[in-house]
């Protein structure tokens, strides 16, 4: 949810610099169901009321991350994406190189007061990370609104979501 918040700020911020948000209307966004398809099998993953399991949670993970490169794939030449597809890379990296899991970093977790869960989390603590710098090793504080953890490939996909508001805008 940050990300979404985060990026609405990006877009919003166009307004600061006097540019027209109505002009994002006029993008000419190709495949869309590609990226609005990853987005809820996610959100289905890790917030429905059931247990996902984690063999299955880690490979419909990753195929999400497929679909939203095959979206950025075919958007490519809007200005921004080459930037989020480097910050969806960063993260992609992170959860193959775990097995499908972003690994998140004990403290952020503790920080964000997130428990532990049973099944598929798609962001989790995992013993002996591979780039784990790449991980969730950040967090807003539970009692803030929105706490979470979240990313560098996280932080570097909201630029790129503002570098596309602001250019096209």
């Amino acid at each position: 949810m940050i990300i979404v918040v985060c990026s609405l700020l990006a877009i919003a911020s166009v307004l600061l610099r006097g540019g027209d948000l109505r002009r994002l209307g006029t993008l000419p966004i190709r495949h869309r169901w590609l990226v609005w398809g990853a987005i809820g099998i996610q959100t289905l993953l890790v917030s429905g009321p059931w247990t996902t399991p984690h063999a299955f949670g880690q490979v419909v993970h990753v195929a999400t991350y497929v679909m939203a490169a095959g979206f950025a794939f075919v958007n490519r030449r809007l200005p921004g994406v080459t930037l989020i597809s480097i910050g969806g890379m960063l993260n992609l990296a992170a959860i193959v190189a775990n097995g499908g899991v972003m690994p998140a970093s004990a403290a952020a977790l503790r920080s964000a007061g997130y428990p532990s869960r049973e099944g598929f989390s798609n962001s989790g603590e995992v013993p002996d990370a591979n780039l784990a710098w790449l991980g969730d090793i950040f967090s807003i504080p539970a009692g803030w609104p929105l706490a979470n953890v979240f990313s560098i490939g996280d932080i570097v996909v909201v630029l790129g979501i503002g570098v596309l508001a602001h250019v096209w805008c």
